[in-house]
């Protein structure tokens, strides 16, 4: 992780004081995290503040992280500090395998959907260049 022009970055898990483990490891990459409650006047750090921006709609774990670049267990204790304010509520993924209204006609749909944002962007970023 180096900057560009001689700007310092800070280390990733200078964001966490130096925690790696969170008190309660139900948070896995895929589990859902969204801001239930305003922070009001608490005293958050800057990341705290941009996972809430992040989450006000849900969001997985690993999406946050890469939203963030941060390694997925900088984020993880983070959220675990939300949590432990009231912030936010985390929800386990939702096990689709179990859902028999997906059928093979939602999957090329979303697919296809995929596909063709992909697409765009990739269209766009050469118009940029």
């Amino acid at each position: 992780m180096t900057a560009a022009s001689g700007d310092r970055r800070p280390r990733p898990y200078a964001a966490t004081g130096g925690r790696t483990r969170v008190p309660d490891a139900t948070v896995g990459i895929a589990t859902q995290i969204t801001v239930c409650a305003d922070p009001g006047p608490l005293p958050l750090s800057e990341q705290h503040h941009r996972l809430l921006t992040l989450c006000t709609t849900p969001r997985a774990v690993s999406e946050l992280a890469g939203c963030m670049e941060l390694p997925v267990g900088v984020v993880t204790v983070l959220i675990a500090d939300l949590q432990a304010h009231g912030l936010v509520e985390a929800r386990g993924a939702l096990d689709m395998s179990r859902d028999d209204k997906v059928s093979h006609a939602l999957m090329e749909r979303v697919l296809n959907g995929l596909r063709r944002n992909y697409e765009n962007e990739i269209k766009g970023s050469q118009r940029a260049n």
